[in-house]
């Protein structure tokens, strides 16, 4: 977008400066010529300047407010295209919602044990919580262990009795 406006900036420059040649051409070259035909060097300059004097003055006075009102231009695509671009960042921007914080493991002690069945432990915490182990993976737990809760993946929990490297699996009863 950038390079468009640019060119933009470039085409309407090119078009100014060319209506206000054409309305001095005329004069220029009339002047230019009479001004080789001169012969003498102090007099051929002092047509010359003569000659720039009252040409490039009409030019520079003329240019400057129309390159400020191009650049007005330029000033308000820039705007918009800013505006466009942060209404394309903020595009569903709402279901990024930062997560919460969430503790990751606790540490606790068991204060009571149940196997049930098929071999599994329903296991009490001090701080009343209570847990179902959901694998039948073998860990020998003991009223007094320090145990830790971690998360896993996909919602799982995982037991690791303290000084072991075996986990169980477990799910939250209370």
């Amino acid at each position: 977008m950038k390079v468009n406006i640019t060119a933009l900036f470039g085409l309407l420059c090119t078009i100014i400066s060319t209506g206000v040649l054409a309305n001095n051409n005329s004069i220029l070259v009339e002047g230019l010529s009479h001004c080789m035909h001169v012969s003498n060097d102090q007099e051929r300059l002092a047509c010359f300047d003569k000659l720039s004097e009252k040409n490039l003055a009409p030019l520079s006075t003329t240019s400057v407010p129309e390159v400020k009102e191009v650049k007005e231009v330029v000033a308000a695509v820039e705007n918009t295209e800013l505006a466009e671009a942060k209404r394309i960042d903020d595009f569903a921007k709402e279901t990024l919602k930062k997560p919460k914080e969430e503790i990751e493991g606790i540490t606790a002690t068991v204060s009571g044990l149940k196997k049930l069945i098929r071999g599994q432990w329903v296991i009490d915490l001090e701080n009343g919580q209570r847990w179902q182990q959901t694998d039948t993976t073998i860990l020998k737990l003991a009223v007094g262990d320090r145990i830790n809760l971690e998360k896993g993946s996909f919602g799982s929990v995982y037991l690791f009795k303290e000084g072991l490297n075996r986990n169980i699996r477990v799910k939250r009863l209370k």
